[in-house]
């Protein structure tokens, strides 16, 4: 019967010799020896392809949209709708409120 240290080292063992067999070299202590530095990093260009909002050709002003309200009306939140209505701006200060 095997202690578990014993059974350690003979896993170890089996471990070493299966690198060697498929043909990785071992230092003096067991480890791989890995001359491996790495690749070669291609040099890859980046050119400036994305157009940015300085580069923008064509409409790039904002449009503004000019409304002519009556008198005494203004613009309000329509109530559960998310649009905008046109009301009172006597009544814009009791929005929302019951009197």
């Amino acid at each position: 019967m095997l202690t578990n240290k014993q059974r350690l080292q003979l896993a170890l063992t089996q471990y070493r010799r299966w690198l060697k067999s498929i043909g990785l070299k071992l230092n003096n202590k067991g480890r791989v020896i890995n001359n491996h530095k790495g690749f070669d990093m291609p040099d890859y260009k980046v050119s400036n392809s994305i157009p940015t909002s300085d580069r923008m050709v064509g409409d790039t002003y904002k449009r503004t949209y000019a409304t002519k309200l009556p008198v005494g009306k203004t613009i309000g939140i329509a109530y559960n709708k998310g649009a905008y209505q046109v009301v009172d701006s006597t009544d814009i200060k009791t929005m929302g409120r019951k009197i």
